[in-house]
């Protein structure tokens, strides 16, 4: 038996998508980068689209494996979505040692120097709990994310400061579990929606 999707709160679908909120996927999806996954909106723009990182895809990896130049650090790194894997990308909450980084939140950093960076790193000023690092990142044209959420491949919510910067491969099913009753039939729904 399949999951009736109507049952869920259409406010997630309408909720307005800006930058600080998150996309959760339906369960049943076969992309093997959103499939599952939480996205924090770190950019958007009706005119130019949308940009943001998947949270809760960990590699096994770390940083100064990518970039020798970098201090040994223990930091984890993820997967950030489909566009220029090649790239690395940082979410941190040290705007006081990083302020030429962008808000995402009033917790919740992008980017800046990436040579300051790895000096306060060097120092001891940034700790592994601080900063988050992803391979590429995940982007939407100009109305595409919209037409993935009217055609149910995402639902839009609020995600607090601490669930970003401690996210983990689980935290798909915790958030929607906190979510209510009705969420949590994706949350508990099986990968081979065949098996329900």
């Amino acid at each position: 038996m399949g999951i009736d999707i109507n049952l869920f709160n259409i406010n997630h679908y309408l909720a307005r998508v800006e930058k600080g909120k998150c996309l959760i996927s339906e369960p049943f999806s076969p992309d093997s980068y959103f499939g599952r996954s939480i996205v924090l909106i770190t950019e958007h723009s009706e005119n130019e689209g949308t940009l943001g990182y998947i949270l809760n895809k960990p590699v096994d990896i770390k940083i100064h494996d990518l970039f020798p130049e970098f201090p040994e650090f223990n930091a984890q790194c993820f997967v950030g979505g489909p566009v220029n894997p090649e790239t690395i990308h940082y979410l941190h909450n040290r705007f006081d040692l990083l302020p030429q980084s962008t808000p995402v939140t009033k917790d919740v950093y992008w980017g800046g120097d990436f040579e300051l960076l790895k000096e306060h790193i060097e120092e001891g000023r940034i700790g592994t709990s601080e900063i988050r690092f992803y391979l590429g990142y995940s982007g939407w044209a100009s109305q595409q994310l919209y037409q993935e959420i009217e055609d149910k491949f995402w639902i839009v919510s609020e995600i607090s400061s601490d669930k970003i910067m401690h996210a983990h491969e689980n935290i798909w099913k915790e958030i929607l579990n906190e979510m209510g009753d009705s969420y949590s039939l994706w949350a508990n729904a099986p990968t081979n929606p065949a098996l329900n």
